[in-house]
């Protein structure tokens, strides 16, 4: 399962080996400063919309990869109906970073967002 690594500069989404061959892509690393918002939510799966443009995506199951709607663009890293936390980016290739997490209270306090 993914992992977000938070310092000081940089959040990183750090995918599994399994992840990488899912999603066609390699971990995702950006700066703190271009994550403008932060939130917890229920159901990780539901917050990706749009076409997938790259990944894997087995409905109610997994969504791992790439997706594009209404001019935004998401990378997600979801298993299951689980919580996830969405990250709102500015200046970055991607929109949105959509991760399913184990304890979305303690990333949200680590990013400083709670």
């Amino acid at each position: 399962m993914a992992k977000l690594l938070i310092d000081d500069e940089f959040v990183t989404l750090v995918l599994s080996a399994g992840e990488k061959v899912e999603s066609l892509h390699r971990d995702v690393k950006v700066p703190r400063s271009s994550v403008v918002g932060a939130r917890r939510v229920p159901d990780g799966l539901g917050e990706v919309h749009g076409i997938r443009a790259g990944g894997t995506a087995l409905p109610g199951v997994v969504m791992v990869g790439t997706w594009r709607a209404s001019g935004s663009l998401t990378f997600a890293a979801c298993h299951g109906r689980r919580p996830a936390v969405v990250l709102d980016l500015t200046g970055q290739p991607y929109d949105r970073l959509v991760v399913t997490v184990d304890d979305p209270e303690d990333t949200l306090k680590r990013l400083g967002s709670e």
